[in-house]
């Protein structure tokens, strides 16, 4: 009896405390709901407008690439050698033909030697043979000149072998990469070097089908960057892709010759931009008025002082407007500026 009496206590008390704590929970709940801020409906928000109406309109299509060397090789050994001698280091400036590594040639010029050696003697045979009154048959003049031409052979292809451990620079350039040491022992194909030629550069752009037209052979272009911003440089199309991408856009190359005092480096951002000169009437906005995304532009027009969200379709641009192809009327009024709490539906008011 006194166990059931134990247990309906601990039973009550259990109760009244879940219950005290559901209370408390509860009233914390409202406290908290209290002291949220609760936007209220009849407040206006301000922002700046403008009225739509058709306005000139000139376009600018800008488009911005990053400059890569005109050339650039990876520097490989054609044969198997030890290096001997380095001639170069990361950062050094070369010219064409200058040399980058020497490799051993101790044996190889041991072999020539003897190689030369057989090749006198050789000659030597066959003058003496073709000198003879008698005694020589056809056989062994056609042996002798036989064995004069592969003496002849092995020399040229022993000298071959003779120059090809002296790895040379194919063009002018910067090393902008050392992939060896003295004492090493590299193989055939064994990637040495990186030269790289910035004496000149290509911007590459990604052009737009619609925008393609603009671009031809040869074209002399103005080339600006964000390092040299008071410079333009002088360039031209080297190159215009004959196949666009997945997206409709083609590459485009352009040369850009580089100088000693506005020294541009591979890996730089460069653009360049075309302004249509056909000045014309457009409804435009300007761009401080879109939201939502590239894909899905809207603007906020205010009807009777309300925000309403409205999908637009948009065409060319320049650095302050965008055209409006669809969407909006003469008349619209735009939200411009200020609206960073604007919502759909929201109240507003025209700052003046």
């Amino acid at each position: 009896m006194k166990k059931i009496i134990r247990y309906s206590i601990t039973a009550a008390v259990l109760f009244l405390s879940v219950g005290f704590i559901a209370v408390k929970l509860n009233s914390n709940k409202k406290e908290v709901v209290e002291k949220v801020y609760h936007k209220d409906p009849n407040l206006k928000a301000t922002v700046q407008a403008d009225t739509i109406k058709y306005t000139p309109f000139t376009e600018t299509a800008a488009f911005l690439g990053s400059f890569v060397p005109d050339r650039e090789v990876i520097i490989a050994s054609e044969t198997t050698g030890k290096v001997v001698r380095i001639n170069v280091r990361e950062g050094s400036q070369v010219s064409a033909g200058s040399l980058i590594a020497q490799l051993d040639t101790d044996l190889l010029q041991a072999q020539l030697q003897s190689a030369l050696a057989n090749y006198d003697n050789a000659a030597l045979t066959l003058r003496r043979y073709e000198q003879a009154v008698n005694g020589v048959t056809k056989l062994q003049i056609d042996n002798a000149r036989t064995q004069l031409l592969t003496d002849k052979a092995q020399i040229d292809q022993l000298r071959k072998q003779i120059s090809m451990c002296s790895i040379k620079a194919p063009f002018g350039g910067i090393i902008t990469s050392k992939n060896f040491e003295l004492g090493a022992v590299v193989s055939a194909g064994a990637q040495m070097a990186q030269l790289t030629d910035i004496s000149r550069l290509k911007l590459e752009i990604s052009v737009p089908e619609k925008n393609i037209m603009q671009f031809r052979k040869e074209q002399a272009l103005t080339v600006v960057t964000d390092v040299y911003p008071d410079e333009k440089f002088q360039g031209h199309v080297d190159m215009i892709a004959a196949k666009a991408d997945a997206s409709h856009n083609y590459a485009v190359k352009i040369l850009v010759t580089n100088n000693a005092a506005t020294a541009l480096k591979a890996g730089m951002y460069g653009r360049i931009s075309f302004s249509d000169v056909t000045t014309k009437e457009a409804i435009s906005i300007p761009r401080s008025a879109l939201v939502g995304s590239s894909s899905r532009p809207q603007v906020f027009v205010i009807e009777n002082g309300i925000a309403r969200l409205r999908n637009i379709q948009t065409g060319g641009s320049n650095e302050t407007i965008i055209q409006v192809t669809s969407g909006l009327q003469p008349g619209d009024i735009v939200a411009t500026g200020g609206l960073i709490n604007l919502t759909e539906g929201s109240k507003v008011s025209i700052a003046k």
